[in-house]
């Protein structure tokens, strides 16, 4: 019974973010990688790609305990506007990802990104000091052009440093021009 334990744990550890408790890149990949094989049977599929806005500040004026702390609630945040079935990810440092599978119709990733902003507005204590942290959001929307994972987060990528260009704290769906900002 100890060592299933164990075996579960080290699983566990090993597809998941320690800080955040969420999935990590590898389980992302992986869950996208089986998204896009099976994307007849499963619909649809949105990455979206979310970036804090001036995180840095947080972890040089208060310290990585309280960059960790707020990591930890953007975290919660995220998995609470998320359906069952959804996969959030900490990608690294403060970048997320968010993988929706079987969505109804490409407006349906931005409805998300929407309620994930608004999730984010309300002001977080980090050791008695209310802190407001913002967002960028890249979404990206398969396409049955659509091959492989890395090219999915890419366009996610650049949707989502369009979107802090356009101002931050907003989404932005790509494409190739560089319209369609929310």
């Amino acid at each position: 019974a100890a060592r299933r334990e164990l075996e579960a744990k080290l699983i566990f550890q090993a597809f998941h973010a320690p800080l955040t408790g969420l999935a990590n890149r590898r389980r992302f990949v992986a869950a996208a990688e089986g998204a896009l094989a099976a994307r007849r049977a499963a619909g649809s599929i949105a990455t979206l790609f979310l970036d804090l806005d001036d995180f840095k500040t947080v972890n040089d004026s208060m310290g990585h305990a309280a960059g960790d702390e707020l990591l930890r609630a953007v975290g919660e945040r995220i998995r609470s506007v998320l359906r069952v079935g959804d996969l959030a990810a900490r990608l690294g440092g403060d970048e997320f990802g968010v993988l929706l599978v079987g969505i109804p119709e490409a407006s349906y990733a931005a409805d998300v990104s929407s309620r994930l902003l608004a999730a984010l507005e309300a002001p977080i204590d980090l050791a008695g000091t209310a802190v407001t942290v913002g967002a960028s959001i890249g979404i990206a929307i398969d396409t049955q052009a659509m091959t492989s994972v890395d090219h999915l987060l890419g366009d996610a990528d650049v949707a989502m440093y369009q979107a802090k260009a356009m101002g931050k704290g907003r989404h932005q769906v790509y494409s190739a021009g560089g319209t369609g900002a929310s």
